[in-house]
């Protein structure tokens, strides 16, 4: 099973590169390299967990082919229009950009300071295992405190940042840049390090900056990055030690084990954990009583523990396979729709995809577009505003005439 699922991998990737159809960032480039890259370090250091089932192969089968489809049909479905400026030149609301910086500014440190008071509470000799932790729980910091949307501002000004650079102020984009690796080492969190280098990565080959071969070349540095950060982040647990192999085992292979442990959740509540956002929407807005699902899940032993599931998890518990299936589609639709317009130049949507670029090359790992929608969310309105020009404000005095 794994052998022909890569073999039909490998040709839908050549036939790809043959017809030229996107490029290396493309929805259907990512979603196929990424679950050929899956299958194909499966061969080499899968022995280190438990056997792989059949669901999981039947869930790639579905969700490669579905959504790659999906997305090259919508993509051309739609009209192509050449970009109007160079993404170095994209205008910027003045007003609305300084005080989102403002609060960047402002938000940032006492965001850090939290994460310290929570911290310093326990044994200083354990911070840093304190710290991971706290990254890797459901806390108030997390979930309820204001000082949380700092993390969405910086990272949406980031976005902004990379695209527009050089013709940014560098003062600013180098505190922007400051910002985001503060709140990603406050609670040692990778994900938020790995958001800045792949957006990075995409917008430079965007602008025909870097090759392939450096991108490739850059990835393999970071992946040495992440085991030295994950090996300082677990130093006070001799037990959370692990070599270079089983780091890869963790972070890359473990989800898709994990997978095979989910079960479908048969609920009164329709789409329960994929829905969950809207769920949680309509109960603040007194819509009704609803069980919101927790977006952090349990540990399960895979033999290693690990509480992310790839990004078939909440679809196949709420609906099976046809839910896997339909979200493929939807996943299709959305991107291919998304990406046509990124390489119309549209401003917004170039920045957007930067975002979702990110959660495509993170399938293997969890869900992050529907589950994550209010991250999505911040981005559209904070980009948007950042980028918009319809509505300005002036406050300069007006001219009077001369009698």
């Amino acid at each position: 099973m794994i052998w022909l699922l890569i073999l039909s991998l490998v040709v839908l990737i050549a036939l790809f590169v043959v017809f030229r159809v996107g490029d290396a960032f493309s929805p259907w480039m990512l979603t196929a390299g990424v679950w050929l890259a899956i299958l194909l370090m499966f061969t080499v250091s899968g022995h280190l967990l438990y056997p792989l089932g059949t669901r999981f192969f039947t869930c790639v089968a579905l969700w490669v082919p579905i959504l790659c489809a999906t997305a090259i049909t919508t993509y051309y479905a739609l009209p192509s229009q050449q970009p109007a400026t160079a993404p170095a030149d994209m205008a910027t609301n003045g007003l609305f950009l300084r005080f989102f910086f403002l609060i960047s500014v402002v938000f940032t440190p006492l965001y850090i300071y939290e994460v310290y008071q929570v911290v310093s509470m326990f044994d200083s000799s354990d911070m840093i295992y304190n710290l991971r932790i706290l990254a890797n729980s459901d806390y108030q910091l997390r979930g309820q405190s204001v000082l949380k949307y700092v993390n969405a501002i910086n990272q949406a000004l980031f976005i902004v940042g990379v695209w527009r650079y050089p013709n940014v102020s560098k003062p600013r984009f180098a505190f922007i840049v400051v910002a985001n690796i503060l709140c990603a080492v406050a609670i040692m969190e990778k994900g938020a390090l790995f958001f800045m280098l792949v957006v990075t990565l995409f917008v430079l080959y965007q602008k025909r900056k870097v090759k392939l071969r450096n991108i490739a070349i850059a990835l393999v540095m970071i992946f040495f990055l992440f085991y030295g950060f994950n090996f300082i982040r677990s130093g006070a647990d001799d037990d959370n030690a692990h070599t270079l192999l089983d780091f890869l085992s963790i972070y890359v292979l473990s989800p898709s084990v994990a997978f095979e442990q989910v079960q479908e959740k048969l609920t009164d509540q329709f789409g329960s954990r994929t829905l969950a956002f809207f769920y949680a929407v309509g109960q603040k807005l007194g819509l009704g009583h609803y069980v919101v699902e927790q977006k952090l899940q349990e540990f399960v032993q895979v033999p290693i523990p690990t509480n992310v599931y790839t990004v078939f998890q909440p679809f196949y518990e709420d609906f099976g396979y046809r839910g896997v299936a339909f979200f493929a589609s939807v996943y299709g639709v959305f991107t291919g729709w998304l990406y046509r317009q990124c390489q119309n130049g549209q401003p917004v949507c170039r920045c957007l995809y930067a975002y979702v670029a990110l959660t495509l090359v993170l399938q293997f790992y969890q869900e992050n577009l529907i589950l994550s929608l209010s991250v999505l969310i911040q981005y559209v309105i904070i980009i948007g505003l950042t980028l918009q020009q319809t509505v300005r404000f002036s406050f300069s005095k007006p001219k009077t005439m001369n009698p």
